[in-house]
């Protein structure tokens, strides 16, 4: 079996195997399997570009895609290598790793590749960064070693002693960092202080690059015995694995922000996408021109800015009659579906009214019959159409509209 590769692989090595594109090398142990790793720690949303590392200009490069593989952009441009491209968790930067200043550093960038700077500047490679879920950290690898810093690169803390940790990825709540280590092959998870540290696979197989679900609930891994390389899913306490690939090519693994799909790559250069059960396979980039590795997924929350009118926001209290269909407006910064309430919302509950509250009545109501959803895009705004119940004549309630992102927004109401 190969032994595999410190983690702080240096980048000049690793782009002169990408500019030979000589993946099929990797296929010699699981540690080297297709690519740098993604783990995708962030919060639920809509589903936003795909960024990934190619070497079709010659030397790693990162560039973005959308989600179908269509408009492919490229975002950086040095004689270096740049790859482990990693969206911040409100998908406005991407941190990624670099060496066009002599090693690997850090580095963070604009979603469209402007205001590239280096937040670590140190005389050892510095690799495989990902952010936390609130996104005021990253966590990367130095040595063999998981660290952790602010997102400016200060307060740089280390969190393992190795001997060959790599991989890591943040859980969606912020608690845990999932990570490789070498010896035993496995995966482990820890606190986010270092504490705790668990082997939750011990399966056998050589496991890498973990990335959490996006609701925190499972953990994609690539795993294999040496020389094969498959997707696997499992419970986030490690029960449960199986296997959503069988052609042994797969790894570094990234949720899709909703949580419906998984993007990866394969050990010729490929950019695939899948349902979350394996099933739907689709290949979005294919080498040597249009190849790529290391893709992870932009989350896109919902930019609410409050109701328009007809709805008075909080804190005031809409009159309005019992029964009536009001047209609730909002904006979400652009089309994002119609898919964009978490389960069982929007819903109602009954609250006291508050006589010392403005008090305002609503101008516009429409006929319906029932609750509906559209988009409007001339105005940039959704309409939930919110059929009131006749029953409720002289209560108050408040309309709490639950957005896919997990994030709370309510009206209040007064009924006649």
């Amino acid at each position: 079996m190969t032994t595999p590769r410190s983690p702080r692989r240096s980048l000049r090595r690793f782009a002169t195997v990408l500019v030979a594109l000589s993946l099929a090398l990797l296929a010699t142990s699981v540690t080297e399997v297709a690519s740098p790793p993604v783990g995708n720690a962030a919060f639920p949303g809509a589903n936003g570009k795909i960024a990934f590392y190619s070497v079709r200009d010659g030397n790693g490069e990162i560039y973005v895609m959308n989600a179908d593989g269509s408009a492919q952009a490229r975002l950086t441009n040095t004689p270096a290598g740049e790859v482990y491209p990693k969206w911040s968790p409100d998908g406005t930067k991407i941190a990624f790793m670099s060496n066009r200043d002599g090693n690997s550093e850090i580095y963070v960038m604009d979603a469209d590749g402007t205001d590239q700077t280096r937040i670590t500047n140190n005389v050892v490679d510095d690799d495989q960064p990902a952010w936390s879920p609130d996104g005021n950290m990253i966590v990367f690898t130095r040595q063999g070693f998981i660290w952790v810093m602010n997102a400016d690169g200060s307060s740089e803390t280390q969190l393992t002693s190795g001997p060959n940790d790599a991989d890591p990825a943040w859980s969606p709540d912020g608690a845990k960092i999932a990570f490789h280590r070498f010896p035993p092959r496995d995966i482990f998870v820890m606190n986010a202080n270092g504490s705790g540290q668990t082997n939750i696979t011990n399966n056998g197989l050589f496991n890498r690059f973990p990335n959490w679900s996006p609701d925190g609930t499972r953990i994609t891994v690539n795993a294999g015995p040496a020389g094969t390389s498959d997707i696997y899913v499992m419970y986030a306490d490690g029960s449960g694995q199986a296997a959503l690939t069988s052609d042994g090519v797969n790894g570094t693994p990234a949720w899709s922000p909703d949580g419906t799909k998984i993007v990866f790559s394969t050990f010729a250069g490929d950019i695939k996408v899948m349902n979350a059960n394996g099933t739907g396979q689709t290949t979005l980039t294919s080498p040597p021109a249009g190849g790529g590795s290391s893709p992870d997924w932009q989350p896109l929350l919902n930019s609410f800015s409050g109701f328009f009118s007809p709805v008075d926001n909080l804190p005031a209290f809409n009159s309005v009659k019992a029964g009536a269909a009001i047209p609730v407006k909002f904006s979400l910064n652009g089309d994002q579906g119609l898919d964009i309430f978490a389960a069982g919302y929007p819903r109602s509950q009954k609250i006291n009214c508050d006589t010392s509250a403005p008090l305002d009545a609503i101008e516009e109501t429409v006929t319906a019959g029932a609750s509906s959803l559209s988009y409007d895009p001339v105005a940039d705004r959704y309409v939930y159409v919110w059929k009131t119940d006749k029953a409720w004549a002289g209560t108050c309630r408040q309309l709490i509209v639950r957005l896919a992102d997990l994030t709370d927004h309510e009206a209040s109401f007064k009924f006649r």
